[in-house]
């Protein structure tokens, strides 16, 4: 699913293309502006329609000094790269969200089934209490209580299908199919990582290499220190080349011409709110990165802690109270029948270890959450 899902993601596809655009733009950045070639005749009379004196056919070309180009074109690499951590960061998300709604999916699926399991369970116990109270041995109140149960069971099964055919939805829409598109039963969850994998301090050291979205601001700092030295070097004049060719139709010789030109930067108001406004550009994408790793780091202390909860809950679960409970509705299915246990000790274990299943299943996907967030946080799989 996440192959289909990223090759098929129309967000991903969009950000393929932003990326080609920027690096379209790093030629353009480094290419010299167009040439200007110019006509020019003098001395026409516009009465006799006579042939003008002299005819000048000139050619310049403005050339950026000081290694501006060289300049602007590590900009547009910044940008490129930019890029192409951005279009990571969005294929990290994705994956995230992928993770997630299977991990929604799966445990949607196992609900209904457990509910059902309980259905089941208090549809035998229904049976029973029939049986007894067809022998004289139960009351009329305990068969109409077993067959309300049965029923009110059967409408929260309703609602969990409710809930699984929106986890297939989103997990669909994710995969960009047709919502209503049939998926496979899912096996099983992913595996757990290790204790020892999941060091708050080791993942934040992960982060700050490999995080997608740190990697953008990194870039977006190269980029804004690169304009910034640029922006200095508006303060240094470029010049103009230019070259021409006379033509004066007769009335003497032909000649040519040469000259260079350049620009004279008068406008210091604004050469130096140029220079403010790179160096506050740069300022804040310093700051960004900064706020950015200090939310990474919160994220993942949050994030590895609810993990740990999570898992310790649900092997608390696992391992005590599903045992626990299997063996009291054991124990009171078998003591109903021969009339040491009542209606509602039975119903009530039942429905204990149905709620401990279903409590296993939330322990469980919340752990998968927080595992697809901190990998989402560390840019990869634990």
């Amino acid at each position: 699913m996440l192959a289909i899902a990223r090759q098929l993601s129309p967000e991903l596809a969009a950000r393929g293309m932003d990326t080609a655009a920027a690096q379209a733009r790093v030629a353009i950045a480094g290419s010299l502006p167009d040439p200007t070639i110019q006509v020019m005749s003098d001395d026409v009379d516009r009465t006799s329609g006579s042939r003008p004196n002299k005819m000048i056919y000139s050619f310049q070309q403005e050339i950026p000094l000081w290694g501006r180009r060289d300049l602007r074109r590590q900009v547009a690499r910044a940008e490129v790269g930019q890029m192409t951590s951005q279009a990571q960061a969005a294929e990290a998300e994705l994956i995230e969200r992928v993770k997630t709604a299977f991990a929604r999916y799966y445990t949607s699926y196992e609900a209904v089934h457990r509910t059902e399991d309980l259905h089941q369970a208090i549809h035998g116990v229904a049976q029973v209490a029939r049986e007894r109270y067809a022998q004289g041995r139960g009351e009329q109140q305990e068969v109409f209580r077993a067959e309300v149960e049965t029923t009110r069971v059967a409408t929260e099964i309703v609602r969990l299908e409710a809930a699984l055919k929106s986890a297939q939805g989103q997990l669909n829409a994710l995969l960009v199919r047709p919502i209503g598109a049939p998926l496979a039963t899912p096996e099983r969850l992913r595996p757990l990582p290790e204790v020892r994998a999941l060091d708050a301090a080791r993942l934040a050291d992960r982060a700050r290499a490999a995080n997608p979205a740190l990697a953008a601001d990194a870039a977006a700092i190269n980029g804004a220190d690169t304009n910034r030295r640029l922006t200095d070097r508006n303060w240094y004049p470029d010049i103009t080349v230019g070259a021409a060719a006379v033509d004066r139709s007769g009335f003497g010789p032909g000649g040519y011409q040469a000259w260079v030109a350049l620009k004279v930067p008068l406008q210091w108001g604004l050469r130096e709110a140029q220079t403010r406004e790179a160096g506050a550009q740069a300022g804040a994408a310093r700051a960004r990165f900064d706020a950015r790793e200090l939310q990474i780091r919160s994220d993942l202390a949050e994030a590895v802690a609810s993990f740990e909860g999570n898992r310790r809950t649900a092997d608390l679960i696992r391992r005590r109270l599903l045992p626990q409970a299997q063996a009291l509705v054991r124990s009171g299915a078998a003591g109903y029948g021969f009339g040491r246990v009542d209606l509602a000790t039975v119903l009530r274990a039942q429905h204990d270890l149905a709620d401990f299943r279903l409590q296993l299943l939330s322990a469980e996907f919340d752990g998968q959450r927080q595992l697809a967030v901190i990998e989402r946080l560390v840019g990869g799989d634990l």
